[in-house]
């Protein structure tokens, strides 16, 4: 299934209908961004920065997609 959905995005998903997602997965309704204040060391910072440069994303929007996907892997209590 994953090397199907591999194609479908390299092909740009030809044929397809795909419908934009507004807001953020996570939200039920998307919320306002608000600053926050985190304590990391240069060194650390320095790496942040060079590995967002690289994905074309700010610090902020880097910052977001690592807190994301390290909360997904948290299991759900049900």
């Amino acid at each position: 299934m994953v090397r199907r959905w591999e194609a479908e995005a390299e092909s740009g998903f030809e044929g397809l209908q795909v419908e934009p997602f507004e807001g953020r997965a996570w939200e039920v309704q998307t919320e306002p961004l608000r600053p926050r204040t985190i304590r990391v060391s240069d060194s650390l910072w320095h790496l942040i920065e060079q590995d967002a440069s690289r994905r074309g994303l700010s610090v902020s929007a880097w910052t977001r997609q690592a807190l994301t996907r390290e909360l997904s892997r948290i299991p759900r209590a049900s």
